[in-house]
């Protein structure tokens, strides 16, 4: 199925809040961990809300196109074995294959997949158009309403209730999401995506204890920009190790990545970067662990004076 029809079925199937009665789970959040919940439940025929500011947006990948790595290649193959769906969206999208640390003993390897954003982003809206217990709803859940301190419906921020017996927040980076760039920062899920506000508050009158994760993106490079010639070269492995046990082939053609490297005269350069575009997330980083761990400030502060 082309990503255009699958937009448009999207279009047609999802629906305003006002017509929503009960069902008996609600998922917030249709990202990785949104989508794997609420294809489970429908694996046990629950009937499902799966909420999401953008419906276009279902399994969107954030950043990196890649998929597993250190730990998180492990998780990705254990997620397979309990019947996720993710492993199999990675084989279907994969464009390169690699273990890393080969070089080292077995038990620090760890398989990584380099893959086609859009097409591990059909492949799972096509899993979720397909569902019959699972229906979108375009929105967001702003507060939880419970009975005898069990969870009985979701608001959402149109003020309309969806009521539930199962509440499974999965709002990711979008959760009072904060991008910087530069000395700016800018309340985002992802670029040019509206953050999911207002919910924390709610978790913390339940006494829940909120934290936030930082990640860094990679710069978007205009391919045809790069003297690819003069880069590192990478080939994936001749044996690919697929990620679902279930994958008895490759699906594409698999690429080369590059490595390149910076030097004294890129440091010049970003140091003299007007706007000061490289230290602010640093910055804060030190600002938040300056009373909480010295080994790794010590980290921060040669990292700083390495600028």
């Amino acid at each position: 199925m082309s990503s255009i029809s699958i937009k448009k079925r999207r279009k047609q199937e999802m629906f305003h809040v006002k017509h929503i009665k009960q069902f008996d789970a609600v998922v917030c959040g249709a990202g990785h961990a949104g989508v794997e919940a609420a294809l489970i439940l429908n694996r046990f025929k629950i009937p499902t809300a799966l909420i999401t500011i953008d419906p276009l947006a279902i399994g969107r990948m954030s950043c990196n196109p890649a998929i597993g790595g250190l730990a998180k290649g492990q998780i990705v193959k254990e997620i397979d074995v309990l019947g996720g769906i993710m492993g199999k969206a990675t084989d279907y999208s994969a464009l390169q294959y690699k273990i890393l640390n080969k070089s080292k003993g077995k038990s620090v390897w760890s398989p990584r997949a380099q893959v086609d954003k859009r097409e591990y982003e059909n492949y799972i809206n096509k899993a979720i158009v397909n569902a019959k217990h699972i229906t979108v709803v375009q929105g967001e859940v702003v507060n939880i309403e419970t009975e005898r301190g069990i969870v009985s419906s979701a608001i959402m921020r149109d003020g309309q209730t969806i009521g539930c017996s199962t509440l499974i927040l999965t709002c990711g980076t979008f959760l009072n999401g904060l991008i910087h760039i530069g000395e700016k920062q800018t309340p985002a899920g992802r670029y040019d995506e509206k953050p999911s506000t207002g919910l924390s508050e709610q978790l913390e009158k339940f006494k829940m204890k909120l934290g936030r994760l930082k990640t860094g993106t990679p710069p978007r490079l205009d391919g045809s920009t790069i003297n690819y010639e003069n880069l590192e070269k990478q080939d994936a492995d001749t044996e690919p190790e697929y990620f679902s046990f279930l994958t008895k082939k490759t699906y594409n053609k698999q690429i080369a990545c590059c490595v390149t490297y910076t030097n004294k005269k890129v440091h010049e350069i970003m140091k003299n970067a007007s706007g000061n575009s490289w230290p602010i997330s640093v910055y804060l980083l030190y600002l938040a662990l300056k009373k909480e761990c010295h080994q790794i400030i010590n980290i921060v502060l040669v990292f700083l004076q390495a600028w």
